[in-house]
């Protein structure tokens, strides 16, 4: 969910080299670049023709992410499918069985660094490439609201550490570190407000996975989101007359719905 400008950001000769920059834009969709941008992993993308001196590979499905440690420069990394789950040691079998099976989403546990220090890391699963991913909670970028709904300092906590939070119109949402969009939900569209630049931004966040096997909620849309809706518009001022704001949202949610219906199934 940050906002970093591209040109700042993501290495153009990295991606070149990967069949991901044409030399005049990107060769990945939105999502991708908003999850490279955000600090997180893209969905799996298929590379071809990879040449490097060690080795040359014609196909490789993987996910990418940019290592942006302070000596990195923006290093991009791959993410490939492993055969097996490639385990981490800050994980004991069990609970390392437990993510793998699904039966939890996450873990949290105290993890000792070795400059001495302890923190609190969140573990998790990426069943697509079979490997286990973790983050600090504090580096989490939190929303100010969601569907309009301004989250408390609990939701806000819970929303970090990947557990699942409740909002008041019912919608159920949960951070995930190992998703393109980096979040989960009962229902496929959310308004997300941020902090930006010292100001509140909202936008639109759709065809989000569900937060379990089978969505909680049929219809994508809360009375929450409509409104939220409605005053992201008026807030941008694209569209500034109230008539016209309500004939957008119907629009929209007209034209959402049917792509919905037919990509998926709830």
């Amino acid at each position: 969910m940050k906002n970093i400008l591209i040109e700042e950001a993501l290495p153009i000769a990295a991606l070149s080299s990967l069949g991901l920059y044409d030399g005049a834009r990107y060769l990945l969709d939105e999502t991708d670049l908003s999850a490279l941008l955000s600090g997180r992993r893209t969905s799996l993308v298929n590379l071809q023709n990879l040449v490097s001196e060690s080795f040359t590979i014609d196909s490789l499905d993987a996910k990418l992410s940019l290592n942006t440690d302070a000596n990195s420069l923006h290093e991009i990394r791959l993410h490939p499918i492993y055969r097996e789950p490639k385990r981490s040691p800050d994980l004991l079998d069990i609970e390392a069985d437990e993510l793998i099976s699904g039966e939890v989403k996450n873990i949290a546990k105290p993890i000792n660094f070795p400059d001495g220090s302890t923190k609190t890391i969140v573990f998790e699963y990426d069943s697509e490439t079979r490997e286990f991913i973790s983050y600090d909670p504090i580096g989490v970028e939190i929303p100010l609201q969601i569907n309009g709904e301004q989250l408390d300092e609990k939701k806000k906590k819970d929303f970090a550490m990947g557990r699942i939070v409740q909002l008041t119109d019912g919608t159920m949402i949960q951070h995930r570190a190992s998703e393109a969009q980096g979040i989960l939900a009962s229902r496929t569209a959310l308004i997300l407000t941020v902090l930006k630049e010292g100001a509140t931004t909202s936008f639109l966040m759709k065809n989000l996975a569900p937060i379990m096997d089978v969505s909680i909620h049929k219809d994508p849309f809360s009375a929450g989101f409509e409104s939220a809706f409605l005053e992201m518009k008026k807030t941008d001022g694209s569209i500034s007359d109230e008539l016209l704001q309500q004939r957008e949202l119907e629009e929209f949610k007209s034209e959402y719905t049917r792509g919905y219906g037919r990509s998926v199934s709830r």
